[in-house]
């Protein structure tokens, strides 16, 4: 059985109260107890995160961490209301911050080392991703769009509501020939060899 302390410090360190409750066999409602006083800090400290002012090689910036990402996103054409923000505490006291965003299909985050401080602290970049969001001489890699699908929407079946399908009209009679048949058989678009 865990302490209460040991359950906080688990999630301090970046476990969910899921996690911790699996990982050792502590009932759920248990750990959402004790927890519950440390994600309160760990959201406040990614909060305090973004109001920081990033590092960059000549020092820190003027705009905050939560400008400069949402400026990167939208260059990127990135809907910047949709991310979450994360942080915890590392075994040497020092935060973390996780900030997570989708592209596409695609998940994405970025981490950063928060130091709390005057004028809101800073932050500096942990990989690549965070470093490409704040530094403003990195060029932007394009994002390229995709193809809006409607998976929702009923297709009527065929029989039913919709007409049968009919071929294309042809000149001469002759079914429709595509640019591949056209290719591979070597016949032209008017029916010439």
């Amino acid at each position: 059985m865990l302490t209460p302390k040991e359950i906080q410090s688990r999630i301090r360190a970046g476990a969910s109260v899921e996690q911790v409750a699996e990982a050792t066999g502590v009932d759920v409602s248990r750990v959402k107890r004790f927890g519950h006083p440390v994600l309160l800090e760990r959201c406040r400290a990614a909060e305090l995160a973004t109001a920081a002012h990033p590092v960059l090689a000549d020092g820190p910036t003027v705009m905050t961490l939560l400008e400069t990402v949402t400026t990167a996103l939208v260059a990127r054409g990135l809907d910047h209301d949709t991310t979450t923000w994360d942080a915890w505490k590392n075994e040497d006291g020092r935060w973390t911050v996780q900030l997570a965003w989708q592209a596409g299909r695609s998940d994405n985050r970025a981490l950063f080392r928060f130091t709390p401080g005057a004028h809101g602290g800073t932050v500096t970049p942990l990989d690549e991703a965070a470093t490409e969001l704040i530094d403003p001489n990195r060029p932007l890699r394009p994002v390229a769009a995709l193809a809006q699908l409607d998976f929702d929407e009923a297709q009527p079946a065929e029989g039913k509501d919709a007409p049968p399908a009919q071929p294309a009209p042809t000149r001469g009679g002759k079914p429709p020939v595509s640019a591949w048949d056209d290719v591979l058989l070597g016949v032209r678009s008017g029916g010439q060899r």
